[in-house]
């Protein structure tokens, strides 16, 4: 028997990242080692010599397979670090998430106060709190002037204040319009101490109101609406969220 029957050559291939934002997987990186099943039942004593190298080859290769599971997991690791850092951040953690959802809010028509919440049990002291609303929103103009409402975030009563609120506005001179459009409002808010946390959306006057009407306001029309709430670890979280 021959050498080429026991032994094959070793083929490792691997992947460089192209420097792009783009997601890792395994469709970008492949590795493929093979050692061909051959019969060497019936061997020399040379062969015997060989069959204990392909042996020794294949327990090398199962190493070489967790090492590069590590290495691939770690340039996963470093691709998310270097999209997040891109921003001046780094990598998170969720260790909690909420999402409340219900269709017709039944405070949807409020012109002021608190028009949904849901609660979340806040488990360490140093987390930071991402808060999400996505739903419908709509303000009719009344009045002469302007109309103008506020959306805002609370938690246990209180807007945001690490870094800023949590806000948006809606500021309407025409007096026929009535166009319900997706809202999105999103944002992080740190220094809120770990226990229950109730994260309300409110709506309310606009910074300034000044003269505008209030006019005639509406949060989640038709729809389901959610609130969602993570909790995250971010490295060098005081950089990130400014």
């Amino acid at each position: 028997m021959t050498a080429a029957l026991c032994v094959s050559v070793l083929l490792i291939v691997l992947c460089v990242t192209d420097g792009q934002s783009t997601t890792s997987d395994d469709s970008h990186c492949s590795y493929t080692f093979k050692v061909p099943a051959a019969d060497c039942s019936q061997t020399s004593g040379e062969d015997q010599v060989l069959k204990s190298s392909v042996i020794g080859l294949q327990a090398q290769i199962k190493l070489l397979t967790k090492e590069i599971a590590t290495i691939k997991a770690g340039m996963s690791l470093l691709l998310m670090k270097t999209i997040v850092g891109a921003v001046g951040g780094s990598v998170r953690q969720v260790f909690n998430l909420k999402q409340c959802s219900i269709r017709d809010p039944p405070n949807k028509n409020a012109e002021h106060g608190v028009i949904w919440s849901c609660g979340l049990v806040k488990k360490r002291e140093e987390t930071v709190l991402r808060v999400v609303w996505n739903g419908a929103l709509r303000l009719i103009h009344s009045g002469s002037g302007a109309s103008c409402r506020r959306w805002f975030f609370t938690l246990n009563g209180n807007e945001c204040s690490e870094p800023q609120t949590i806000d948006t506005q809606l500021y309407i001179q025409n007096p026929s319009s009535n166009l319900h459009r997706p809202a999105y409002v999103e944002g992080y808010c740190r220094g809120i101490p770990a226990g229950h946390v109730n994260v309300a959306w409110n709506v309310g006057d606009c910074v300034p109101q000044g003269s505008f009407q209030v006019g005639d306001s509406s949060s989640g029309w038709g729809a389901t609406v959610r609130i969602i709430v993570e909790e995250l670890d971010i490295d060098d979280a005081v950089h990130v969220i400014t």
